[in-house]
């Protein structure tokens, strides 16, 4: 005799970057093993991977993770967290030079991705001639993040996240590595700090707590980003 299907409930939300909605199903113990082996590991590469696994899983709608902004997929994580084990979890931060740990609690349903009005994924490189640039995956930040040269990884996934280059004529998508190389070092210095705006200004899952440290003293601590939360 065939063991009895559990059911699980379903929750409707929101992807940030295309305000499409997707339906998506609470974790269940695999995706709990999931989730514990990503907090056990040092390797980032293992908590990617874990990170979209889990979403995968529990995402009902047809959606290609591996294509997602990185900002997409922490929101994604987050809330899937809070419909599956509570809204609120507690978190402790430590104070520089301090051994004794502050903690809080938050609630998950209250962090949301932060949108700069300044931003923009459009840059005018000239008066006719422009770059689109997509949103890094949650690989490529782990790559900047973790690499032994951060100036180089960083440089690196600009470039492979310039996804058209347009003038008034045409728009251009099928270029080589040694093309881009080519025109990317052909640009004026203030081009180059348009596309570094495009990181520093790109969506962000962040949330601002403020606490009072044993002194009475307020402290504001900025959260962004799913190890901030969880790992």
């Amino acid at each position: 005799m065939a063991l009895p299907k559990i059911v699980h409930p379903t929750y409707n939300i929101t992807l940030p970057s295309t305000k499409k909605k997707i339906n998506i199903r609470p974790f269940t113990v695999q995706e709990e093993k999931l989730l514990f082996m990503a907090k056990a590991s040092d390797n980032p590469a293992d908590i990617v991977s874990a990170v979209k696994q889990i979403i995968r899983n529990c995402v009902l709608d047809k959606v290609d993770v591996d294509k997602l902004a990185t900002f997409d997929i922490e929101y994604l994580f987050i809330k899937l967290r809070a419909k599956s084990v509570g809204e609120v979890i507690d978190l402790e931060y430590t104070e520089p030079g301090s051994k004794d740990p502050i903690k809080f609690k938050i609630n998950l349903d209250n962090v949301e991705v932060n949108f700069n009005p300044d931003h923009t994924n459009k840059i005018l490189v000239k008066d006719d001639i422009g770059i689109i640039m997509r949103y890094p995956s949650l690989e490529e930040i782990a790559i900047i993040n973790n690499g032994e040269n951060e100036e180089d990884a960083a440089f690196e996934v600009l470039l492979s996240c310039i996804d058209k280059i347009f003038d008034k004529d045409s728009v251009y998508s099928d270029f080589s590595k040694k093309e881009l190389d080519e025109f990317v070092n052909n640009l004026p210095f203030d081009a180059m700090q348009k596309l570094k705006n495009f990181f520093e200004t790109m969506p962000v899952v962040k949330h601002v707590v403020k606490l009072k440290n044993k002194q009475g003293e307020e402290k504001t601590i900025e959260l962004k980003g799913i190890s901030s939360f969880f790992l």
